[in-house]
């Protein structure tokens, strides 16, 4: 078996370093918001919510029940 090279440690420590932060970043991608806002909008405009948050006031607002929408006591 060949001897291992602190260099060759070294590059297989990196790549895996590197592996695994690309996953970490891919996986953080496919979380969403329930609103869209964009960089051309006014920091104290209101966002419009997205077709599955605006499906979810509906409902709360037909079945009067509280939907919590942050770290609050905030509802719809």
């Amino acid at each position: 078996m060949a001897k291992l090279s602190p260099v060759s440690m070294f590059l297989a420590a990196s790549s895996l370093i590197v592996a695994a932060g690309t996953v970490q970043s891919v996986q953080a991608q496919s979380d969403g918001g329930l609103k869209e806002w964009n960089t051309d909008q006014g920091v104290e405009e209101k966002s419009k919510p997205d077709a599955d948050a605006a499906a979810l006031e509906k409902k709360a607002e037909q079945e009067d029940v509280c939907v919590p929408i942050g770290e609050g006591e905030n509802c719809w």
